[in-house]
Order: C-alpha cells, then sequence, then structure tokens
C-alpha cells in the first residue's frame, strides 16, 4: 500500500492529537475538572463574537464634527479591531484630521475584570496622521464592564471608554462543538 503525502500528514496530526492519551499521560486532575471554569473564562466566553461601537467617550478627543466607527471581533483567546475616527470629514474630501487603529492581539484577563490585550500586528497614525506599524507585543488593558448580555464597556486606565454593541449573526448560529443554537430575542 502507498501512502500519499497528505494521507502521511492526516496520520501525524491524529497521532500527535491522541498521543497523550495514548502514551499513558496522566489524565487532567479531577478536582480542576469538577470545579468548573474560572470567572476569567466565563467572561472570555461572555466576549465571543462580533462588536459594533456604540459610543466613545475620551475628554481628549473633541466631539464637534466627529465622527467614527469601530468593529471589534473576538474569537478563543484573540481580538480584532478597526477604528476610524475623523474629523471636519467633508465631501469628496480627505479627513483634515482622523485616527485609525486596526490590529489583531492576544487577550487574557488579570485580576477577573481587567482585560490584557497583547498586540500581535497593528497599525495605528500618529501626531501627523501618517500611518505607524506598531511593535509586536504592545499592550492594552481595559476594565470590562456587561450591560446585560449584549452591551459592553471597555475602559482604559487614563484613556477613552469605548460601549460596545453586540453584532447579531442572525436566528441561528453554532456552539464550539457545531451544534446549532437559537438565538433569537438576544
Amino acid at each position: 500500500m502507498t501512502l500519499s503525502r497528505r494521507d502521511i500528514l492526516a496520520s501525524s496530526a491524529a497521532l500527535a492529537a491522541t498521543g497523550g492519551v495514548a502514551s499513558g499521560a496522566p489524565a487532567q486532575d479531577e478536582a480542576a475538572q469538577d470545579a468548573g471554569p474560572s470567572p476569567e473564562d466565563v467572561l472570555l466566553e461572555q466576549l465571543q463574537g462580533g462588536w459594533i461601537l456604540r459610543e466613545l467617550e475620551d475628554p481628549d478627543l473633541d466631539e464637534n464634527t466627529r465622527q467614527q466607527k469601530a468593529f471589534m471581533v473576538i474569537g478563543g483567546g484573540f481580538l480584532s479591531i478597526n477604528l476610524q475616527i475623523a474629523w471636519d470629514a467633508r465631501d469628496e474630501d480627505e479627513w483634515i484630521d482622523g485616527f485609525f487603529q486596526s490590529g489583531v492581539s492576544r487577550i487574557w484577563f488579570e485580576r477577573s475584570t481587567v482585560l490584557v490585550a497583547k498586540g500581535l500586528i497593528g497599525v495605528t497614525t500618529n501626531e501627523e496622521y501618517e500611518l505607524v506599524i506598531e511593535p509586536p507585543g504592545k499592550e492594552r488593558r481595559y476594565r470590562v464592564r456587561f450591560h446585560g448580555e449584549n452591551e459592553l464597556e471597555l475602559a482604559m486606565e487614563d484613556g477613552p471608554t469605548f460601549s460596545f454593541k453586540r453584532l447579531q449573526n442572525g436566528p441561528t448560529r453554532r456552539d464550539r462543538s457545531g451544534r446549532l443554537i437559537k438565538t433569537e430575542g438576544r
């Protein structure tokens, strides 16, 4: 029997996935399994999905003629965000003043309500409104507060407060095992 490269890779992946059990690796501590999810795991699960910016509060950003838009997607332990702010934008003109930030971060919780986002890749604008690549590893910290199931507030220490509303996927979505979950009324 001749195995293709695809067959060999698939077999290797399956072996690697089951290797811990097959090699007699110790099972997880039963007490840890019975303890249930940590408060941080529960918060991270609540954050999963897509979010749209509803409001931005920052005393350093002039609200006069300000336009803003942001989307954030959280999946697993990763956060992706795209934030755009413009002032004095006119028809068919480029922004007079503006701010842009986009990137992907690895996220985790500290002290139960402090979300840490450590940048993997990102770009932002500087004071001259030029795009600048952010160095990997840049950290941002946010205090997390939920207002019901579908509203979220992220507040930076000595910085802006972002209020987001959950984006709805439609009448159904899938859980992590692939089963359909009805989300009507969410």
